[in-house]
């Protein structure tokens, strides 16, 4: 019988979350599903959420063992549904939270960059895409194919403090760990030994943190839609080839192909004008968030 999740990385996108995932997996008292991000729990994101029943998202924990101490999973996305908390809470009270967060003027362009890079997005320029959330709220616009809206308004992804004040409405500050990004980056070993600690298991020794999920771009924008958002056509073709000759050469070429049109490269910078409107935009939640952590995070507005 598969173990009941007992702790949750919540999120937020393009705040290291990936990254913690990653660290964590390997350790012999945690399992985590190879399904990152199953965002059961987040009813409200349309058809975003990859796991969408009690019994599927069982099954992705069937692996887990009595050595398994802790058992979780991560989904940057529920801190932003206005359901997946409180949902988490009822499922399992006495679970343990981890949420991640960086400034969230960083955050949002970063993001603008990934949703581009999985083809949620369609709208090269961010500042484009920053200017049609009015719009977007109202239907218009929106990415063709897009498994949320939601995914595109930046701004409502970027509201740290409102999130975190939910979270701690829902579960007691001792059992949420609240972590910034910038620590993480200076010293992933630090926070990594905080997690250990917060999760109550024994420490597994590791000493070494790769870099992980750097910012990537399609070297061709159409052959990334085509692998990442392909027609019904050719969906219902490939099911067929998977038939034929298995699911695992078809996910190594589709992977190759990836990775071919992939890029790793830094963001050019925001502009003065851009970035001073998205500070003003986002400063309320920062004092708030701050406010919360104990933190003086005045260096972000």
């Amino acid at each position: 019988m598969a173990a009941k999740p007992n702790f949750f990385i919540v999120g937020a996108p393009k705040c290291g979350t990936t990254a913690l995932y990653e660290y964590l997996r390997p350790h012999p008292n945690i399992f985590m599903p190879e399904i990152k991000e199953p965002h059961f729990f987040a009813k409200d994101l349309g058809s975003y959420p990859r796991i969408k029943t009690l019994q599927e998202y069982t099954d992705i924990f069937a692996e887990s063992t009595e050595q398994h101490l802790r058992v979780g999973e991560a989904s940057v996305y529920y801190l932003r549904s206005s359901v997946a908390i409180p949902n988490i809470r009822e499922f399992n009270p006495a679970a343990k939270i981890l949420a991640m967060f960086r400034n969230p003027v960083e955050m949002v362009y970063s993001l603008h960059s990934q949703l581009l890079y999985v083809s949620e997005e369609t709208v090269d320029d961010f500042e484009t895409a920053w200017r049609l959330q009015e719009r977007r709220s109202r239907g218009i616009d929106v990415p063709p194919g897009i498994r949320s809206p939601l995914l595109v308004q930046y701004a409502q992804i970027g509201q740290f403090g409102t999130q975190t004040q939910r979270l701690l409405e829902s579960f007691p500050p001792e059992q949420v760990k609240l972590i910034l990004f910038d620590d993480f980056a200076a010293s992933p070993k630090k926070i990594y030994d905080e997690v250990i600690e917060f999760l109550a298991i024994p420490h597994d020794g590791r000493t070494e943190f790769p870099r992980i999920n750097e910012n990537k771009r399609a070297r061709v924008a159409w052959l990334r839609h085509f692998y990442r958002k392909p027609p019904a056509v050719l969906r219902n073709a490939i099911r067929g080839l998977k038939e034929a000759v298995g699911a695992e050469q078809i996910s190594a070429a589709k992977k190759k192909m990836v990775d071919l049109n992939t890029v790793r490269e830094r963001r050019p910078p925001l502009s003065p004008e851009l970035r001073a409107e998205l500070v003003e935009t986002f400063r309320g939640e920062v004092l708030l968030l701050s406010r919360l952590l104990g933190r003086d995070l005045s260096h972000w507005v």
